[in-house]
């Protein structure tokens, strides 16, 4: 969670302490898993959360855009109040259609509980896929696969008071629910290797990723710049799994691809398959196992012939099917210049 966003729930949090009376943690924890299934259905079709039954029942209910929430609507973006959590648990809703759910009050492990027996109520071909705990969360994930082929991911994350560096007073809950196509494993592996060539492309001429010719950015996305201390700082994604990949840049001295849930084996050996085509004098330095963890540092020479390093690191995303095909990869890549 951005800082940003952590300071607007605090705010929040801190000078809204009237949201919660008169409204139960199990009224909450009710409404957080009825918002995830109103969601799931509506993805699931590809249709505008509008148009579900919870909306015509009077669950759901267009949110007042004047009242202090845990999210805020941007353009073209929809915020709705569930039950009568008004302000507590909210939907909101992005230009594509997908949901992202966050509530306080009800405990974590519980109301997952809850949402797991709705979903299989909803249908039994959910399957739960991811299940850690990290020191500041509770993770969970599921995953249906649509008539179409198309795949709705529920991802679950919250937080219990005094976990690793939370200072809530209350448990904080997020869900967010997605819908991808039905190859968004081979797009992220295409995008990521795609992206690991950009970024040695921008570090061997020394310079930023937005210098690169239009052509080879072709198929990313500006997602987000801001300029801090002299250092700009720029995020891209490919749609529809800009959320899966990005690639961002703060200097001619660095480049950093993140992508997490998909298939890390694949994505790392088309990268490098890239990278050889293009730089001859890459060479693999070392590589480490070391639990669920695989480091492999490699270098090749800039237009200088100067050193340039890459970093890739492969983890295990633990829990229900922890596996290199539905892993975490990264890759950093470095000039010499910038190296301690």
């Amino acid at each position: 969670m951005n800082l940003y966003k952590l300071a607007a729930i605090l705010f929040f949090l801190s000078s809204n302490p009237s949201q919660a009376q008169g409204v139960r943690p199990v009224d909450v924890q009710t409404a957080f898993a009825n918002a995830v299934i109103a969601c799931s259905k509506a993805v699931g079709r590809d249709v505008a959360l509008e148009t579900s039954d919870a909306l015509e029942q009077g669950t759901i209910t267009p949110a007042d855009p004047n009242r202090p929430a845990l999210l805020t609507a941007g353009k073209g973006e929809k915020l709705y109040d569930v039950g009568p959590a008004k302000g507590i648990a909210v939907i909101l809703v992005d230009t594509a259609k997908n949901c992202r759910i966050m509530a306080y009050g009800p405990r974590v492990l519980p109301t997952y509980a809850l949402v797991e027996k709705e979903l299989k109520a909803q249908s039994s071909q959910w399957t739960k896929i991811q299940q850690e705990t990290t020191p500041e969360d509770f993770i969970e994930r599921y995953e249906h696969v649509e008539s179409d082929g198309s795949i709705v991911h529920v991802f679950l994350m919250g937080g219990e008071p005094g976990m690793g560096s939370r200072i809530f007073r209350f448990p904080l809950l997020g869900a967010d629910v997605k819908r991808y196509p039905a190859n968004y494993l081979e797009a992220a592996t295409a995008a990521f290797a795609d992206g690991a060539l950009q970024c040695a492309k921008a570090m061997h001429q020394a310079i930023t990723l937005d210098s690169l010719p239009s052509e080879e950015l072709r198929d990313w996305t500006l997602l987000e710049q801001r300029t801090t201390l002299g250092q700009t700082y720029r995020r891209y994604g490919m749609t529809p799994i800009n959320d899966i990949v990005s690639l961002s840049s703060t200097s001619t001295s660095n480049c950093y691809i993140g992508a997490a849930w998909l298939d890390a084996e694949g994505a790392l050996n088309a990268s490098l398959a890239k990278l050889l085509q293009t730089f001859p004098s890459l060479k693999e330095v070392s590589r480490r196992d070391r639990n669920h963890v695989r480091t492999i540092l490699l270098t090749f020479k800039d237009s200088n012939q100067s050193d340039v390093s890459l970093v890739f690191t492969v983890d295990k995303i633990g829990g229900v099917s922890a596996s290199e095909k539905r892993a975490r990869l990264t890759l950093l890549i470095e000039r010499s210049d910038q190296q301690r």
